[in-house]
């Protein structure tokens, strides 16, 4: 704990310089109000002294969706985009895109995201191999055609980031996209390779003594259960899960296997445990949203 405290004290001159230009931004931005385009000048005015616009309206729009000021950041993206484009810069607009896109889909435009990160992958395919950019995209189009039930394409992603992943020996980045990977076989309603993925994803997480990993395979198996019909089997692995979660908390991982178990017990006609467990996770629903106020 001593170690932590001293580490927070000691901040190197950069880290104090990345501080003040943060909150500078985000003051800028509460300055500039509705004016996204008052906000975009001075920005682009304050660029420092050899570094170009784009690129420091870039970093600044990456600042800003990191602090959750989205449309600000937006801003920013749109602008640096029009300049790199003047320039004919693949690279800069290739790291525009790939960022557009998730702002986009926090944004609620999900169709717009989709469309910002394709066109980072095919800039992408005009430069130099770049696993940082692959993963990027991957990740974030799998992601947001998740969200628009667009499992096939999905899984296409994902499995493109788990191998980019596992190309650069990143474990946890492999270990996670396996694992989401098996979550959109159970919505494929496809269980024998929700439990192959699964399986992949548990062995990773093995080998990280990552018990989060282990935990979210262990979900998995029992959702495949569930989905051939073995709901008691699908309660004995989903409280194994429960109890890797204990070890390492995750409390959304921990609210889901609530809502699992309460689903198998209904479907086991133990209604009184059912409703225990819906109870259960209604409660960290409801302690999250405290939180957040």
């Amino acid at each position: 704990m001593g170690n932590t405290g001293r580490q927070r004290a000691e901040s190197t001159p950069d880290e104090r310089k990345d501080k003040h230009q943060r909150e500078r931004l985000v003051q800028l931005a509460r300055s500039a109000g509705k004016e996204l385009s008052t906000f975009v000048r001075e920005i682009e005015e304050a660029c420092p002294p050899g570094t170009p616009p784009a690129e420091a309206l870039l970093d600044a729009a990456v600042v800003m969706a990191e602090q959750d000021q989205l449309k600000p950041a937006l801003a920013l993206l749109e602008r640096s985009a029009a300049l790199y484009e003047e320039q004919h810069d693949t690279a800069g607009l290739a790291r525009v895109y790939v960022n557009m896109g998730p702002v986009y889909g926090m944004l609620g435009n999900i169709e717009k995201g989709i469309s910002c990160s394709l066109k980072a992958e095919t800039l992408a395919h005009d430069l130099p191999p770049d696993s940082d950019l692959i993963l990027h995209y991957a990740s974030d189009l799998g992601g947001m055609y998740t969200e628009t039930e667009q499992w096939d394409e999905a899984m296409r992603y994902f499995q493109l980031a788990c191998d980019t992943a596992r190309g650069t020996g990143n474990k946890e980045l492999e270990a996670d996209a396996l694992l989401i990977m098996s979550q959109v076989a159970i919505a494929q309603g496809n269980a024998g390779r929700a439990r192959e993925l699964a399986d992949q994803g548990g062995a990773v997480g093995i080998g990280l003594a990552d018990k989060g990993f282990q935990a979210r395979a262990l979900q998995t198996l029992g959702d495949a259960e569930e989905l051939d019909g073995r709901h008691q089997c699908a309660l004995e692995l989903f409280q194994k899960a429960l109890d890797m979660e204990a070890d390492q908390p995750d409390a959304e991982l921990r609210q889901q296997l609530f809502w699992e178990m309460s689903e198998a017990y209904e479907q086991l006609g133990n209604t009184e445990l059912a409703e225990d467990y819906r109870s259960r996770a209604a409660e960290i629903g409801g302690d999250e949203a405290e939180s957040g106020d």
